[in-house]
């Protein structure tokens, strides 16, 4: 039986500096499907820098999507 490797998303889980990927989380053909599954992990890691890429384009990164939910907060307040 072969098995695939190569599919058209990935989900990586990266050291806390981003610059080496600890571990693949998950290859996955359909951008819906990839998106839930970059969501599940970012639940899954608090905290840990997750990307969704479709190879080098980075689609999902866990670290701007921390960072814009924290401005719109404090957006919030201030109105």
């Amino acid at each position: 039986m072969a098995f695939r490797t190569r599919f058209a998303y990935r989900i990586d889980l990266w050291d806390t500096n981003g610059e080496n990927v600890v571990e693949h989380l998950a290859g996955v053909e359909d951008l819906q499907i990839a998106m839930d599954t970059y969501r599940s992990a970012v639940r899954r890691w608090p905290g840990g820098v997750i990307t969704l890429r479709q190879g080098a384009r980075v689609i999902e990164d866990s670290r701007r999507t921390r960072v814009a939910s924290w401005a719109d907060k404090g957006r919030e307040g201030g109105r």
